[in-house]
């Protein structure tokens, strides 16, 4: 009965018992279920095909709008791309090369122009070299010009000298001074101070000095050289021996006796 205590629970409840349900409720009821599990269904498959059309929109590149393909995580170019990256690529690798070979030619360039400036350098410096010696031989040749000059005026000067009848005129009167005596040449030193024996008549054995003194007119030789040379310091006065001390001093020094 509706209304009536439930004995097992000791309280009241309403309740309707299975039996008793119409059978057009259940009927509902079976009907609503069913409408409800083709609904779930029907909503799942929506959801799928969703699922599944974006994935083939975001892997054909629409929805990115990148061009890109996705597998994996990983982007992947599209040929247009794939072609764009292998001409940058190329012309990257064409630019990298020209610069490589314009660096090349410009270390060549370089490498030449310090050659040609070495070259030229050296050449300079030939040049220079060949003119200092040009010069130095130019200089070289009028400093022998100038000596063979000075020789000759002074063997001129030396004849002059030796041709007069003394060479020292007054070798046994008057001293001459050591400067005097230095401006003589080395020959007329040596004619001058045989020319001091010869006024005593020494006999010389050399030749050029025989022949030299025997031009002269006053040379009387009459005295042997062995002889005169034993006791000459009686043979001077003391002019004669201070100036022949003088001449032997100056031929000793100048390295001609």
């Amino acid at each position: 009965m509706r209304g009536a205590k439930d004995p097992h629970r000791g309280n009241e409840r309403n309740y309707i018992p299975n039996d008793e349900i119409d059978r057009e409720e259940k009927a509902d009821i079976r009907q609503q279920k069913k409408g409800s599990a083709f609904s779930v269904l029907l909503g799942g498959l929506i959801v799928i095909s969703l699922i599944a059309f974006i994935f083939v929109l975001l892997d054909s590149g629409i929805l990115s709008g990148s061009g890109t393909q996705t597998v994996y995580g990983t982007p992947q170019l599209t040929q247009e791309e794939k072609k764009a990256a292998e001409e940058e690529a190329r012309i990257a690798e064409e630019e990298a090369k020209q610069k490589k070979k314009e660096a090349e030619e410009a270390a060549r360039a370089e490498e030449e122009a310090a050659r040609k400036a070495e070259k030229e350098e050296s050449e300079r410096l030939a040049e220079e070299e060949a003119a200092r010696k040009a010069e130095e031989e130019a200089k070289k040749r009028a400093e022998e010009k100038e000596e063979e000059e000075a020789r000759k005026k002074a063997l001129e000067e030396e004849q002059k000298v030796l041709a007069r009848d003394f060479i020292l005129d007054e070798s046994n009167i008057r001293y001459y001074s050591e400067e005097e005596l230095n401006s003589l040449t080395d020959r007329e030193v040596l004619f001058a101070l045989n020319e001091i024996y010869a006024r005593r008549g020494r006999i010389f054995t050399g030749e050029e000095f025989k022949r030299y003194f025997e031009s002269k007119d006053w040379y009387k030789g009459r005295i042997p050289a062995e002889e005169f040379d034993a006791n000459q310091d009686e043979r001077f006065n003391e002019y004669e021996k201070a100036n022949i001390n003088t001449l032997v001093k100056i031929a000793q020094e100048r390295g001609i006796r």
